[in-house]
């Protein structure tokens, strides 16, 4: 039980310290992951190269409204769920 607390609070304590390009990028892979598609599915169905779904993925791109739109278009959710850390 210590162990799960810890980890939990190690996670909490990360998310904080990470900034938003980080937290969106773990985002959009869990998302991604939860639904079973390869960043190479991903870029087809949102038509988006797949280097770039790559660095937004590893926090490394600073993104724009409209590639939000199409990432939660093809990820099938709304655009606030991406922005909601606190769920997959």
């Amino acid at each position: 039980m210590t162990i799960v607390i810890g980890l939990i609070v190690h996670t909490t304590l990360h998310l904080l310290v990470m900034n938003l390009k980080e937290k969106f990028g773990i985002k959009i892979r869990t998302i991604r992951e939860l639904k079973g598609y390869s960043i190479e599915y991903l870029a087809n169905i949102a038509n988006i190269d797949r280097t770039y779904i790559s660095d937004i993925e590893k926090g490394k791109r600073n993104v724009s409204l409209l590639i939000i739109e199409k990432l939660a278009k093809a990820l099938e959710v709304t655009i606030q769920d991406l922005f909601d850390y606190e769920k997959p």
